[in-house]
């Protein structure tokens, strides 16, 4: 399924949601605005145009329609239609791809020394396709419902509903046909995590997986953006940052408790990942405590 990658945070704003029954031979005006038109389709169809591209939405078919773009029916209904339709906020989309191009497992920036700027991060959603209605519908309904009624008191409930409903449809690709490789990808990272701590050895990785070392390098390279190794560095560094975070161990103590054993090599390796050193992280987290 193609899905679009929006860039966060902060997450898209919900502007108006609605529930509607159009009617046989009901027609979509043309129209282009600064916002996404997302229509969820619950029974009948309709037909669709962005730009130069036809859409037929069926029931259980959604269809984001893009900010600035002309879209329009290209075709009365030919039966009943019933669907929620809203309108969110965003930026445009970074790209179009393929869920199973998604690099599901690239690991997120926290660098500590951007701890006060929002650091980027993705966020994936369906451009068109097929969902399961008894799951995305109890999400649109009570949003439309509380929508139609909103009070002071209900509006941050209201956008927390729809930031869940982006989770569901992010969970929904995520759990879709899965890109060549994944499974395996999947295999390393559950290796790697139960290994970090011992001396990496490609060779022996490779034997356990039952893979050639140069495939599994490449397997992990395309579902993280790491090498192996780099892989390791960052679950040594993750359980590092932990451990000061959470104990009076010393680097040293730490750089064997991690795999690193040289406390020189960790120190070298945190400041690149984190942007400052062991002792300043630990330093910098006692300040909010």
């Amino acid at each position: 399924m193609q899905c679009l990658e929006l860039a966060i945070p902060p997450l898209p704003q919900l502007i108006i949601v609605a529930h509607t029954v159009w009617k046989r031979g009901a027609l979509h005006a043309p129209r282009s605005f600064g916002l996404y038109d997302v229509l969820f389709v619950k029974r009948g169809t309709l037909f669709m145009m962005e730009d130069d591209r036809s859409y037929e939405i069926k029931a259980g078919h959604m269809l984001v329609l893009e900010p600035n773009r002309q879209h329009r029916g290209y075709k009365p209904c030919e039966e009943e239609t019933e669907l929620i339709w809203l309108h969110f906020a965003h930026p445009p989309a970074s790209r179009l791809l393929e869920s199973g191009q998604v690099p599901w497992s690239r690991p997120c920036d926290k660098k500590i020394d951007r701890a006060f700027v929002a650091p980027a991060q993705q966020l994936y959603i369906p451009k068109f396709g097929e969902l399961p209605l008894q799951t995305v519908w109890p999400f649109l309904s009570q949003l439309a419902s509380l929508y139609g009624i909103l009070v002071a008191r209900q509006s941050a409930n209201m956008h927390a509903l729809f930031a869940a409903l982006l989770d569901e449809l992010q969970t929904l690709l995520y759990a879709g046909p899965r890109a060549p490789g994944t499974d395996l990808a999947d295999r390393i990272e559950a290796y790697l995590r139960d290994h970090y701590v011992q001396p990496f050895d490609a060779d022996h990785m490779a034997a356990a997986l039952h893979f050639d070392a140069d495939y599994v390098s490449r397997c992990l390279k395309k579902h993280t953006g790491m090498s192996a190794l780099q892989y390791v560095h960052h679950l040594r560094i993750e359980k590092a940052q932990e451990l000061l975070r959470t104990t009076e161990l010393s680097v040293q103590q730490i750089a064997d408790a991690t795999g690193f054993g040289d406390a020189t090599y960790l120190i070298r390796q945190f400041r690149s990942k984190t942007g400052m050193t062991p002792k300043r992280y630990r330093l910098w987290f006692q300040r909010f405590i």
